[in-house]
């Protein structure tokens, strides 16, 4: 059997829970990892997942990972870039990601002219998968629309205790945790995380074969009552320890398509904060649809696991879903942007053994 040459690029928390996932896979043959630290650099890929050795030493020379001969490019950085993605798509390497352009084509249109290009200059592919966005945000709202004939209302809530989480940089400057409001309001990221919500808004619409006529953005803060103590670093009291983004699309038709996140830095009982926000579960996400058919989908990890297995479990989610999309991104015709409407389902692989192939 053939295998998928995979090159995994950057070993941050999502980073490396994709290269455990390929190391593991039936069909993936890992070649080479591209890491940003002096102490990453020659170290084995194994050695970076604290498993077995794999002979594939990290390096940080771009030039000599863009050489290499592989099929696909985990891409995982942050922050992302879209020259240097370009550059690797031209090199003929498809790419996977859980960096944005889930699906560009109406919000960051220049971007998504960029990567079509470069796609049809190596004859690749690029996929934007993952946890949310990547599946929960458009994914899996689309499968569960398939019940339904009216739908006026589409809602995807993610809860996060967000404690645990110790990517400074997502939490401080993607999250606005630990900024003040003023702060968080004057934040540059800002309008791109406008974009960064609306792509999926845009897909569900899509799926549907509808079109976004409408958007609407609504930013919340609730403020520490305390200096609360996070892997990310302490959050000041009266700086933000509640973020709730709500972004809102309306098609054409009528139905409403809501993308929703509360992240904050304490429990459910919210005893660290000025005030409370009515949150309605503990840390997962929620799908509801309403419409003819109106029903919710809670998805969640077991209850008896801590706070910060939650957390490293979503983060392995986001990985685990890019490794297992690799396969279709390869093999998928028309050199482009791939988006969920584009490729088959995307499954897990506990194997190679198949009752059709061995027929």
């Amino acid at each position: 059997m053939n295998k998928y040459r995979v090159i995994q690029w950057a070993t941050g928390v999502a980073g490396t829970a994709s290269l455990k996932g390929v190391i593991r896979h039936p069909k993936l043959e890992l070649v080479g990892v591209k890491v940003y630290s002096d102490e990453k650099a020659g170290k084995d890929a194994g050695d970076l997942v604290e498993g077995e050795k794999t002979g594939v030493l990290a390096t940080q020379d771009v030039d000599a990972i863009i050489s290499m001969d592989a099929d696909c490019v985990l891409y995982c950085p942050m922050p992302w870039d879209v020259d240097e993605m370009c550059r690797i798509l031209r090199s003929g390497k498809h790419i996977v990601t859980p960096c944005p352009y889930w699906f560009p084509f109406t919000q960051d249109k220049e971007a998504a002219e960029k990567i079509q290009s470069a796609c049809t200059d190596g004859q690749v592919n690029l996929h934007a998968s993952g946890c949310n966005p990547g599946g929960i945000a458009e994914r899996f709202p689309l499968t569960f629309s398939g019940w339904c004939n009216r739908i006026d209302r589409i809602t995807m809530s993610e809860y996060g205790d967000c404690r645990h989480y110790a990517s400074e940089g997502v939490v401080r400057e993607l999250m606005n945790l630990g900024k003040t409001p003023e702060e968080a309001d004057n934040n540059p990221i800002k309008d791109m995380l406008v974009s960064f919500w609306n792509e999926p808004i845009d897909m569900i619409a899509e799926g549907l074969g509808s079109e976004v006529i409408e958007y609407e953005a609504r930013h919340n803060y609730i403020l520490a009552n305390q200096d609360i103590e996070t892997a990310a670093g302490i959050i000041e009291k009266d700086t933000i320890a509640l973020n709730n983004y709500m972004h809102i699309g309306r098609t054409r038709e009528g139905t409403e398509i809501v993308q929703e996140q509360v992240w904050l830095m304490d429990d459910i009982e919210q005893n660290r904060l000025q005030e409370k926000m009515d949150i309605p579960r503990t840390s997962g996400w929620r799908i509801k649809i309403e419409g003819d058919v109106s029903f919710h989908v809670d998805i969640q990890f077991p209850s008896d696991l801590s706070q910060e297995e939650h957390t490293g479990i979503g983060m392995s989610t986001t990985g685990f879903h890019c490794v297992n999309a690799i396969e279709a991104v390869c093999q998928a015709d028309n050199p482009g942007i791939k988006t969920y409407l584009d490729l088959p389902m995307i499954t897990g692989c506990m194997g190679t053994h198949s009752m059709r192939e061995n027929a």
